[in-house]
């Protein structure tokens, strides 16, 4: 049984001729400029997004210019390629895409949730028009001029089965068709892609899936923290590919950089998918993926690139991180009301838990309901006093990733976890007056914040089954090397002499191998930092 193995690595390229480059965009957004007019219409827009909408498609030709000049073999974008589904905006996507078929650049696209039948706009002066969409019977005939490589296309939705370099096949998962924010894909088209995977592995290919939704939780409880992105029925679609032989995953939809790792606990087959989602390029940090996969096709390099300039802003990162930070201002009241929901949930689990009766007893649950906002005004004003700022920081180290990484994540989570405790205090207080009642309210507060820090410190450490020491899994969210399957071809190097010559290998901060390291000087080896004392 083939298995994926993850070495963790700070930042290498694999150690074979006749690598193939795979370039990988998701979630570029575009909005043709021809469909933007200065004014009130397009301000109110931009103040409801969290995305730099205004700069999608020169961010996006900017990626193209640098398709052409490093000139990949292939080009991936795992959904979500315009703003809203807008014709105008298709027709920028696909000019833009058949330059890099012009130069030989194979690319390969798949639908996301705003990409068909939504909502499209152009903005003028103070006006929202509505203009020509993406309708669901369009999609396949527009893009096949540029998608040369489909071998074979499902007959009830957009997914399809691509071999675009030898030994490789991609296979595209459209879950599009799932309800209000979710993605769902039907169980014909789910044993029709397995039969599809069955036939690659019966010729030997390496197999990248990709999807715009995810499979995986990339932190534990997720959803207690935010809306899912995962598909519908995620974990039997999981188990099913992992089954038939299919170990990597590209998706989107997030728009934060995340690579996690889904590994059987019940160890009868010690199988693993590892899933690679990559943030949008109009999000701070603005990034897309390299990956370089092993001329045997047994391995595949994970890189993590970055939109640092555009004409109009010669400092995007710092840029887009001013703009994040003011965003996620704006959007606090929605955040806070997203909290409070899942604080009502915890509080709800508080009162129904029998054991917790039995311990508080049943009035003093009633006195716990009482002591909470009632109003929406109410609960953003609580927020906004005691996590406000420190929720925003959160937010912007969750989408640089890495985590553990950050200097200042420590800090931010512990002030999280006081913020929750002195929001929490603040609305018990009037009700637990009482000195009698103190311990009671010191209890209840413990149980409610050991509750609320679960996705949070799982977030932090960046790591899934973060309780467990048998299970505990952290994946590099930017870089690693994923052994995806056995060699296939004659080699005179075997796959562990490359693995064992790659982690002895020595590189620069920047990742640049280093033939002779200087005495004092800090590199990195073996994934880790290291100061060289010989």
């Amino acid at each position: 049984m083939k298995k994926t193995i993850i070495l963790l690595c700070a930042l290498f390229t694999l150690s074979l001729h006749g690598q193939d480059q795979i370039m990988v965009i998701t979630d570029p957004h575009v909005l043709a400029q021809s469909l933007i007019e200065e004014g009130q219409a397009f301000d109110e827009m931009m103040d409801e997004q969290r995305k730099m909408i205004d700069l999608s498609q020169p961010a996006f030709m900017a990626l193209i210019d640098t398709a052409l000049a490093h000139k990949p073999s292939l080009l991936l974008i795992p959904g979500d390629l315009t703003k809203d589904s807008e014709m105008e905006s298709h027709n920028v996507v696909l000019q833009q895409l058949k330059r890099l078929n012009e130069a030989g650049i194979k690319t390969l696209v798949m639908p996301g949730n705003h990409d068909i039948n939504g909502p499209a706009y152009a903005y003028k002066g103070n006006q929202k028009i509505s203009v020509p969409k993406m309708t669901d019977s369009e999609w396949d005939a527009f893009y096949a001029p540029i998608q040369t490589s489909i071998t074979a296309q499902d007959n009830l939705s957009h997914s399809y089965v691509a071999e675009p370099l030898p030994g490789l096949t991609i296979l595209s998962i459209d879950g599009s068709h799932g309800t209000a924010g979710t993605g769902s894909i039907a169980d014909s088209t789910l044993q029709w892609l397995l039969q599809q995977a069955d036939s690659a592995n019966q010729k030997g290919n390496m197999i990248i899936a990709m999807c715009h939704w995810q499979l995986l939780e990339h932190v534990d409880k997720s959803a207690m923290a935010s809306s899912s992105t995962r598909l519908e029925n995620a974990d039997a679609i999981r188990d099913s590919l992992m089954a038939h032989q299919v170990h990597v995953l590209l998706t989107g939809h997030m728009h934060i950089n995340g690579m996690t790792t889904y590994r059987d606990t019940t160890g009868l087959t010690q199988d693993s998918i590892v899933e690679i989602t990559t943030g949008a390029p109009i999000t701070y940090p603005c990034p897309y993926r390299w990956l370089t996969i092993a001329q045997d096709r047994s391995s595949l390099s994970v890189e993590t690139a970055y939109i640092t300039s555009l004409p109009s802003h010669p400092d995007l990162n710092t840029y887009s991180r001013e703009w994040m930070r003011q965003q996620a201002q704006l959007m606090l009241p929605e955040l806070s009301l997203q909290l409070w929901s899942k604080t009502d949930q915890a509080f709800d689990m508080i009162a129904n838990d029998p054991s917790m009766s039995n311990i508080i007893g049943a009035g003093v649950i009633t006195m716990l309901k009482q002591c909470l906002p009632q109003t929406d005004s109410a609960k953003i004003a609580l927020v906004e006093r005691h996590l406000g700022s420190t929720v925003i920081e959160l937010y912007l180290l969750h989408s640089e990733a890495n985590e553990p990484e950050r200097p200042q994540t420590d800090s931010v989570a512990q002030a999280m976890y006081k913020g929750m405790e002195s929001m929490m205090r603040e609305v018990t207080d009037p009700k637990f007056n009482n000195f009698l009642l103190r311990d009671i309210q010191d209890f209840i507060i413990a149980a409610a914040v050991v509750k609320a820090k679960e996705p949070i410190q799982s977030m932090v450490e960046d790591v899934t089954h973060w309780e467990s020491v048998l299970y505990s899994d952290r994946t590099d969210d930017l870089s690693a090397i994923l052994i995806v399957n056995e060699s296939r071809v004659a080699t005179s190097i075997s796959n562990e002499h490359i693995r064992e010559q790659m982690m002895n290998k020595v590189y620069d901060m920047l990742g640049r191998p280093v033939a002779s390291p200087q005495k004092g000087g800090v590199y990195i080896q073996k994934g880790k930092k290291v100061i060289k004392t010989y």
